[in-house]
């Protein structure tokens, strides 16, 4: 059964749950499959690349959540402001672990762009499961209600 918003209910909160357990999902899957394929240091690249991206875009999916409950005049620029906001901080990480000995790139980049699409489509499924249907009922027009001649 589909909870109603109430009291105390964020609107964007089925988006956020959705995105976080996909991209907790990712990060596991991420570390599994880069030990599968490589070695220790392709694992730890993948999980790395994985949790950039799931670190990233739950600050984004906050920013952007604080966006939308604010002034309407304001979305555009609060929605450029956070989606800078969120290139920087990738920048940030990458900056900080291209160093890295163990840091293997292509692992990283796989990972990264794998988690991107699944918290998308996680993203997607939230924003499906959370909205609600809105019963309209329009009065019925009558003969009584003096609608015409």
């Amino acid at each position: 059964m589909r909870q109603h918003s109430g009291p105390g209910r964020r609107a964007g909160g089925s988006i956020l749950r959705h995105a976080a357990v996909a991209g907790l999902a990712g990060l596991v899957l991420a570390g599994v499959v880069g030990g599968l394929v490589g070695d220790v240091e392709t694992a730890l690249s993948a999980v790395a690349g994985a949790l950039v991206v799931l670190l990233v875009m739950l600050v984004g999916l906050i920013g952007i959540s604080a966006v939308v409950a604010a002034d309407v005049s304001l979305s555009m620029a609060g929605a450029a402001v956070v989606y800078i906001g969120q290139i920087v901080l990738i920048v940030a990480a990458l900056l900080v672990l291209r160093d890295r000995d163990w840091l293997d790139g292509r692992a990283f980049a796989v990972a990264a762009i794998g988690q991107v699409l699944l918290m998308q489509v996680a993203q997607v499924v939230g924003y499906g499961r959370g909205r609600e249907a809105v019963d309209v009922r329009m009065p019925e027009s009558g003969a009584g209600e003096g609608s015409g001649p």
